[in-house]
């Protein structure tokens, strides 16, 4: 998850992500290439049960870290900085996908398109694809910004999903309680961006019913 943009919502997507797939049974864990280390504190400290969690912000470490923690696990989800460095780069090009999450704002939009070319051409300079999607956030969709934004987002072509998550209370109230909303639209949301990055192939194609854990090409 990255963008040069602060302020976006990384944090909280990865740590929406971490939570809903650790619950649904998936081995995930959380690596945070940020200094700050907002979402490795989150997953240790105020999550509950904690989620397993790296912290890591030196590219040169990052990049011997990245394949142990790739075997030792079913689903990364990395969350990188908000701002241009080394340890995004390295992170991007070790990833499966790359979520750029986008809030309305000139600036926002700019950067998102930077970021996509960016990790494009990372992809054709390493040779490999490296799927891009661009996640609209923090949507108020009777406000012209929100709408001017998903209107832009249409006409530049970005590869973008067609979830959106909005401006809901509930979001912000994860960085506290660490609990998933449960209901309304941020639970509608939430299932929703899962099933079209599972449908992307950014995420393991897997599915709890009960205690029976199905898995795509696994007998259970």
């Amino acid at each position: 998850i990255t963008s040069r943009k602060g302020g976006c919502g990384k944090t909280v997507l990865a740590t929406i992500l971490a939570a809903t797939l650790t619950e649904e049974g998936a081995d995930v864990a959380l690596l945070d290439t940020d200094p700050n280390l907002a979402a490795h504190r989150w997953a240790l400290e105020t999550r509950d049960p904690p989620i397993r969690s790296y912290a890591e912000a030196d590219a040169e470490r990052l990049a011997e870290l990245l394949p142990t923690l790739a075997e030792r696990h079913e689903l990364l989800i990395i969350d990188t900085a908000g701002f241009g460095n080394q340890a995004a780069t390295v992170a991007a090009a070790g990833a499966d996908m790359v979520l750029v999450p986008v809030t309305p704002g000139e600036g926002d939009l700019v950067e998102a398109q930077r970021t996509v070319a960016y990790v494009e051409g990372l992809g054709r300079s390493t040779r490999r694809l490296i799927p891009v999607r661009v996640l609209a956030n923090r949507i108020r969709r009777a406000t012209t910004l929100s709408r001017h934004l998903l209107s832009e987002l249409e006409k530049l072509g970005l590869p973008s999903l067609q979830t959106v998550m909005s401006e809901a209370v509930g979001y912000g109230e994860i960085s506290f309680s660490g609990v998933l909303p449960r209901d309304g639209s941020p639970a509608a949301e939430i299932a929703a961006l899962i099933g079209e990055l599972r449908d992307a192939g950014g995420l393991p194609a897997f599915r709890k019913a009960g205690k029976l854990e199905i898995r795509e090409g696994v007998k259970a």
